[in-house]
Parts: C-alpha cells; sequence; structure tokens
C-alpha cells in the first residue's frame, strides 16, 4: 500500500508538497512536474536562478530562450517567470479584501446604531471616513501588488521604514545602494530617481511618476504591465485569477467611494437649499430697499397719479420690480410683485410725516405688510400670496413722464 502510494507521489523540488505524478504542476508552487511528459521541452530551459521562463503570446505557450536585456520585451507577447520571493497572492488578496470589508461593515453599523436611520447616517462623517478608507484601501494594496510584480514579498510593504530600502534593492538591485534612500536630503533626491526608474521599468513615463505616484503606483499594481518586461506569478492559470482579484478589490473601493461621495451630496443637498434661500432673502431684501427708495422719492415729489385724492393712505402695487426698477440678475427668478402702502396724517403737504410700509412675494417667500424701517433679512418668511386688500383703496401709479 506504502510502495503504490510512493509510486504515485514525489515530493516536489522547490516546496516539499507532495504531489501527484500525473498532476502537470504543484499545486502548492506551481512548480512543473518533471516526469510529465507535456513539460519536458520545459524543462530543457532553467536559467541560473532556477526560474523558468516562457512566452504567452497569440499562439498559446512557447519556449523562450533568456533574455540579455529584461527591459525588452518581445512584442508578441510577455515573459513569464514563477516568482520566488513575491509571496502568496491569494494571502495578499483576503488579508486586504476581507481587511477592508470588515471595517467598511464594522464602521457601518457602528454608526448606524448611534444614527438610527440613513438620513441622518448620510449627514454625519462617516461618508468623509469612508470615501478616505476606500482611497487608502486602494493605494495600500496597489503598494503590496507592486512589491509581488518586482518579485519582493508583498508583506514587506506594511513596514513604513524597512519598505524603502526593498523598494529601492527592487529598482536598482544594488544593496548598499539602496541605503542611500535613508541620508537625509540626498535620500530625497535618490528616491525621486527610483520613482522615475520605476515608470520606466514599467515602460510609462517617468516624470508622471514622479509627479503623481499616488495615481501612477495603482495604475501600476492593477494594471497588466510587467516590471523590467518580467510578470511573476506564483502557478498556472494564475494570471486570469489574479485578474479577477484585483477586478474585484478595486470595483468593490470604487463602489464604496462613489456611495460615499453620493452621500456627501445628499448631505450638503439641505445645506446647498439653505444657502440658495439665504441668497434669495439678500436678494428680496435689496429689492425692497430699492422700491422703498424710488417710492419715496416719487412720492415726495408728487410724481403719482391716484384714483381718489381725498383719502390719506395710498397703495401702489407693482406686479413684477422690473417692469419699474431694472433688478439685477432678475433672469434667474421668478416676477417679484409689490405693494407700497403710505400714510399721510397730515395730508400731501408734509412728506416727513409719511409712514411707509410694505408687502412683497416671489411666490414664495417675502415680506407680510411691514414698516419699511423694520424689514430686515431675518423678517423674510414664508410668503406666497399678497393680500388683495389694497385693491379696495385708493390706489396710485407713477407718472408716465417721471
Amino acid at each position: 500500500m506504502n510502495d503504490n502510494t510512493s509510486l504515485e507521489t514525489y515530493i516536489c523540488s522547490r516546496c516539499g508538497n507532495e504531489v501527484n505524478r500525473k498532476s502537470r504542476y504543484c499545486m502548492k508552487c506551481g512548480n512543473l512536474n518533471p516526469d510529465h511528459p507535456d513539460n519536458a521541452k520545459y524543462l530543457s530551459l532553467i536559467n541560473q536562478n532556477g526560474k523558468m521562463e516562457y512566452q504567452v503570446g497569440e499562439n498559446g505557450i512557447s519556449v523562450q530562450q533568456p533574455k540579455v536585456n529584461q527591459n525588452e520585451v518581445n512584442a508578441q507577447g510577455v515573459l513569464i517567470s514563477f516568482g520566488d520571493h513575491m509571496g502568496s497572492f491569494n494571502l495578499c488578496f483576503f488579508l486586504n479584501y476581507f481587511f477592508f470589508l470588515f471595517l467598511c461593515i464594522g464602521l457601518f453599523i457602528s454608526q448606524y446604531m448611534v444614527c438610527g436611520d440613513f438620513i441622518t447616517l448620510a449627514r454625519t462623517d462617516f461618508s468623509y471616513v469612508l470615501f478616505i478608507l476606500s482611497l487608502l484601501s486602494i493605494f495600500t494594496y496597489s503598494y503590496q501588488l507592486l512589491f509581488m510584480k518586482m518579485n519582493t514579498r508583498w508583506w514587506l510593504a506594511f513596514f513604513p521604514i524597512v519598505n524603502l530600502y526593498f523598494f529601492a534593492y527592487a529598482i536598482n538591485h544594488n544593496k548598499l545602494l539602496s541605503f542611500l534612500v535613508y541620508v537625509p536630503i540626498i535620500g530625497e533626491f535618490y528616491l525621486l530617481d527610483l520613482y522615475w526608474k520605476l515608470g520606466k521599468a514599467f515602460r510609462s513615463s517617468g516624470l508622471l511618476t514622479i509627479l503623481f505616484p499616488f495615481i501612477m503606483i495603482p495604475i501600476f499594481g492593477f494594471g497588466s504591465s510587467a516590471f523590467e518586461g518580467v510578470c511573476y506569478i506564483s502557478g498556472r492559470d494564475t494570471l486570469e485569477k489574479e485578474y479577477s482579484k484585483k477586478k474585484l478589490f478595486l470595483v468593490s473601493c470604487v463602489i464604496c467611494i462613489i456611495l460615499s461621495l453620493v452621500m456627501i451630496i445628499f448631505a450638503h443637498t439641505v445645506q446647498i437649499h439653505e444657502g440658495i434661500d439665504e441668497v434669495s432673502s439678500y436678494y428680496l431684501y435689496y429689492a425692497s430697499q430699492k422700491v422703498v427708495r424710488r417710492t419715496k422719492l416719487r412720492v415726495e415729489k408728487n410724481l403719482i397719479e391716484c384714483d381718489q385724492k381725498q383719502e390719506n393712505t395710498i397703495y401702489l402695487h407693482f406686479q413684477d420690480l422690473e417692469d419699474y426698477f431694472s433688478l439685477p440678475f432678475y433672469v434667474y427668478r421668478d416676477p417679484i410683485e409689490a405693494v407700497i402702502k403710505v400714510y399721510m396724517p397730515n395730508g400731501e403737504g408734509d412728506p416727513s410725516s409719511f409712514q411707509y410700509y410694505i408687502s412683497m412675494t416671489d411666490g414664495t417667500y417675502g415680506y407680510p405688510e411691514t414698516p419699511v424701517d423694520q424689514v430686515r433679512i431675518k423678517t423674510i418668511q414664508k410668503y406666497k400670496e399678497l393680500d388683495s386688500s389694497y385693491e379696495s383703496g385708493n390706489q396710485c401709479y407713477f407718472k408716465r413722464s417721471a
């Protein structure tokens, strides 16, 4: 029984896992089975580092000789090598994805328990935190993907100071030179040079990588570009699986970003309406002051015509203030209707004793009848229609010659 088992399996030379002899590759590390007949032609080419090199192109998989200059990518496909220092892609994905979901769900539950409803929740800082969390998750995960694309263990990206050394070493391949990132002033210029080389290694713009690393690193990490012309994988069909996982993570973060932006806009909708109402109040106040000044001037100079002269109270009705006073920005507003009431206790001969009252509305807000010296912005209220009592009084009009 044991002899048969030993004949059916073998020990992987890379990871030590027990592998079925009929399997084409090790399920744990992706190392090709040397006894499988389909792998014979691939095993004939092994470079000095022990990495299998072959090419994926339009005609399928073909053997590729090791390249002298790895920066030159064959136009027919992408050079693919098994990554021996990149770490587990699946472990990286699951840790980042489920940690992101855990934070989002925990944040939502904690805030919802406090707020009690979605409307109140949207008006809290929850949307801002969700937005920042999603952006940070995209960048941190893309930074780890960048390390794996450079055949560097992804978990090294978590260490704030150490990761600079491994980042530099992955680009310049020089251990001593990599310590320059820790030298004051020189390290800052050296880091700019590393960003330049990073962009060139991914066949992109080095200048854009220097100016916008927070944009270019996610593009390199989530994108399909290869570092120095080599795409490192950990097993068969890994490229398709990695792509689907990266897409799932990115789509989840983008959905959260869109959701947070919608909540931010919704939360500020009330403020936007309040701002519009405040502008409307200032405009109504400005219109009331203008119509009062013009009306006083005409009444005191007797530049009005009235239906009846014997009454001490007169009314001047303006159906649309734009027709009389040319209000600015009027094209953006509904017509403003106003009535000026003038009480003349001593008759027309003593303008100093005249008392003025105004009522006006734009169909939504305005003033009920109010003494002009008591008109304030804060006294504006919802007032949709003028009191029609002025219609039975002594109505007056501006003289046409005026």
